[in-house]
């Protein structure tokens, strides 16, 4: 792939953000933010648009005429405020226009989806993450009994050993055919991003959580996708925009998938403190190998593994009100639903039936 059109594919990609950014808060009539996400889009708009017309060999299944009248609809749009018809022309013709171009790049190209440098590096930083994740969590809570009594220690002991476990976890080598068998695959969206199909796993807690199962009967269970095979960023900030409250100051996000949901949680409360709480390690390695793992640089975010989610059933019993928990639905449908957890989500079991 030449160097142009991957600088164009990572271009095409910020740009769809802002565009789908832009879209949601014309919706929401919060124009200020709508007309600074556009803003930041006219060096975008004007390299897609240039390089489609001047290669027309490759890029031979959009006409000349197609792209400039997409400028000048846009440019009057502008021009006459007319937001609602510049929220149409972005969501029906600017987005699914940059769309199409992607597809075309990734259909042609044989694009690097996974760099191991890269992921080693992830890995790296994901652990150093979770370490300072877990002593932030214990700092919040009571202590379990006094230090130096017995309940002290047996708590230090196992959280200890819980330590060593998840580190040769983290450590392991990721094999894309063991997660193919169990049921895992990353593909391309027609954003440019990566989307996650992800086994469906046993929901019961305590002991039959912990349960191993074989690769087959993980594929007896199931699939489900954990993000949209379309704009994910479009999907994340709508969904954290559901959860976001200028009153919050600490949310407890449930469930990590490729981190898309909780980034645009960051993006919308960048002085919160967030918390993410992901009971598969295999989630954890997917997000560090396919996804630039962003949310690992920001010091206001923490990771949490919690396999069997006991972490995040004793953080449930605290009562804050500038607190929040928030469910990544896809993620919680393949996590043990512990009391705690299950009370967050009451619908759920009527959703399943459906």
């Amino acid at each position: 792939m030449n160097e142009k059109l991957h600088a164009l594919f990572l271009s095409n990609i910020k740009l769809l953000a802002y565009v789908d950014r832009a879209i949601c808060c014309f919706r929401m009539s919060m124009y200020d933010r709508a007309l600074e996400m556009i803003s930041l889009t006219g060096d975008g708009i004007s390299g897609i648009c240039d390089a489609v017309i001047k290669d027309r060999d490759y890029f031979s299944d959009f006409s000349t005429e197609s792209v400039e009248e997409i400028l000048t609809k846009l440019l009057e749009a502008k021009q006459a405020r007319d937001y609602t018809l510049l929220a149409d022309l972005y969501e029906m013709q600017l987005a699914p226009f940059i769309c199409s171009v992607q597809e075309t790049i990734i259909k042609r190209e044989d694009l690097l989806v996974f760099d191991e440098d890269s992921y080693k590096k992830n890995i790296k930083t994901m652990r150093a993450k979770i370490d300072v994740s877990m002593l932030r969590y214990d700092a919040d809570l009571p202590p379990v009994g006094k230090p130096g009594s017995d309940a002290y220690l047996a708590h230090e002991d196992e959280r200890e050993r819980f330590r060593v476990n998840r580190n040769a976890l983290l450590e392991e080598p990721m094999l894309p055919e063991q997660l193919l068998a169990q049921g895992y695959t990353v593909e391309f969206t027609s954003s440019g991003l990566m989307t996650l199909r992800a086994p469906l796993k046993s929901t019961a807690s305590g002991d039959q959580a912990e349960t191993k199962r074989t690769a087959s009967s993980d594929k007896e269970a199931g699939s489900i996708y954990l993000h949209t095979n379309m704009r994910v960023i479009n999907e994340g900030f709508m969904l954290a925009g559901s959860w976001y409250s200028k009153d919050i100051t600490e949310y407890d996000v449930v469930g990590l998938g490729l981190g898309y949901h909780a980034a645009e949680l960051v993006n919308l409360a960048p002085s919160s403190r967030i918390t993410v709480y992901e009971s598969d390690m295999n989630i954890i390695k997917l997000y560090c190998a396919f996804t630039d793992a962003g949310l690992l640089m920001d010091p206001n975010v923490f990771i949490i593994y919690d396999p069997d989610l006991k972490l995040l059933d004793r953080k449930l019993e605290e009562d804050r009100k500038s607190r929040k928990v928030c469910i990544h639905y896809p993620s919680f449908r393949r996590m043990p639903h512990t009391a705690g957890l299950s009370e967050l989500v009451p619908w759920s079991g009527l959703v399943e039936k459906c």
